[in-house]
């Protein structure tokens, strides 16, 4: 689990439920950065993966030959304009739900209830930006999409 005090994130943040708007906006900021750096990495490891595989069941996910644990984040859907925490989602297994709550750390840090409710009104920038913090927080390698006709789940992706 992530170590705030030893971030070079967080570091920089107030302790315990109290950023400012514009603190979170800051902290958004830093989280999105890691990501786009992070993408970059696992993209590269993943680069000729033409075959995918998530067990919500088990957490992970297949990319090819390789095998990543996962925690679901959550999804977000285009025609509703909505957003569901994985932890939220009464269609996946426990397994699931259960790793997902972790995310919800995020409130402890932030003050921020996004991370309590269990869906909002979002845009696919929100989704990408609530998708950023938790894998900050999970201190995980990237970001996997799952595409569907429906809606878009969002897998924080580990090492083995």
């Amino acid at each position: 689990m992530h170590n705030s005090a030893n971030c070079p994130i967080c570091r920089g943040f107030p302790v315990g439920n109290s950023f400012s708007d514009k603190e979170f906006s800051a902290f958004v900021d830093a989280c999105r950065n890691e990501l786009e750096t992070k993408q970059e990495i696992f993209q590269k490891r993943i680069a000729g993966c033409d075959r995918w595989l998530y067990d919500l069941a088990d957490n992970s996910l297949t990319l090819g030959t390789l095998r990543f644990r996962i925690t679901a984040v959550g999804t977000f859907s285009p025609e509703y304009e909505t957003w569901l925490w994985a932890w939220a989602n009464p269609d996946y297994p426990a397994t699931a739900r259960e790793a997902s709550r972790r995310i919800q750390s995020l409130y402890s840090i932030t003050g921020f209830r996004v991370f309590t409710a269990e869906g909002i009104e979002a845009t696919s920038a929100d989704a990408q930006d609530f998708s950023a913090m938790a894998i900050h927080q999970l201190d995980s390698i990237g970001l996997f999409k799952s595409p569907s006709d429906g809606p878009t789940l969002y897998l924080a992706v580990h090492e083995p």
